[in-house]
């Protein structure tokens, strides 16, 4: 009797370690067997308004082991939920799938294998996420500096030019003096409108340079009106101090030009 007790206890306890190492086995051997897709790919047909998922999933037989489902998401909201029983080829494949999508438009693909492992991909459409409201906020913030740069540009032009062709016209210094002063109040705010410090740090690209010339046309254009201002403080230097005046002037309005055509570049205007 003891001795079948011990070869029952025997029996048990192997079958115990026989479940343990079969577990053990299982463990192992099924994610070795069941795998992830290698790789997805999103692509979008603007022409078709079809999404294609290109999955490469590698398998012995497509019948047997393949991805069982594909779950597209499109802005957080699924859209396409379909289950297989196998796949077309033992390695890459391609699923289309009729999605329109607009600017700003998310979709996230889910695709899981049959026996377990599942891969995602990502796909965003270009563009504004949400639409633009109603309001001041639909012009764009180049349109703004662009009309107030303008109009200070001209009004800086005439000043410049009312010494050179409007002596002859009565009052014409102060003609000059307001006519820049106007140009200048314009201007100021129209280079703060687009110059910010997170531009300075971007690598170099039509739009910084035409910052760092913005930057350049501010300083000059600061220097010009100390200059004017002080001028008449300068006694015997005073000459000099008008040529110097005179020749940011004609900086600025240079800088001014390259900098006009820079921003159109920027904007893609040219």
């Amino acid at each position: 009797m003891l001795i079948a007790y011990d070869e029952r206890e025997q029996s048990m306890a192997e079958q115990k370690y026989g479940i343990f190492i079969i577990i053990i086995l299982c463990t192992v051997v099924g994610p070795a067997v069941a795998h992830s897709p290698s790789e997805m790919q999103l692509v979008y047909s603007e022409k078709t308004g079809d999404v294609a998922l290109t999955v490469v999933h590698g398998v012995d037989d497509p019948s047997s082991h393949y991805i069982g489902e594909v779950t597209i998401r499109k802005n957080g909201e699924a859209v396409v939920d379909e289950v297989y029983a196998g796949q077309p080829s033992n390695d890459t494949f391609t699923y289309r799938y009729p999605l329109p999508l607009k600017a700003g438009d998310e979709i996230l693909a889910t695709a899981e294998c049959n026996i377990g492992g599942e891969g995602t991909a990502r796909f965003f459409m270009p563009g504004q996420t949400v639409p633009t409201p109603l309001g001041p906020d639909t012009v764009p913030r180049f349109m703004y500096h662009a009309v107030l740069m303008t109009a200070g540009i001209l009004c800086i032009l005439s000043a410049g030019l009312i010494p050179v062709y409007g002596k002859k016209i009565t009052g014409w210094y102060r003609l000059h003096v307001i006519t820049a002063a106007i140009g200048s109040i314009l201007v100021i705010p129209a280079l703060f409108l687009v110059f910010r410090v997170p531009y300075l740090s971007a690598p170099p690209s039509v739009f910084a340079i035409h910052v760092i010339l913005g930057l350049l046309l501010l300083v000059t254009l600061l220097g010009a009106i100390i200059l004017s201002v002080t001028r008449n403080r300068m006694g015997h230097r005073k000459g000099i101090v008008r040529r110097v005046h005179i020749w940011m002037g004609r900086a600025f309005i240079m800088l001014m030009v390259v900098n006009i055509l820079t921003g159109l570049a920027a904007v893609g205007v040219i």
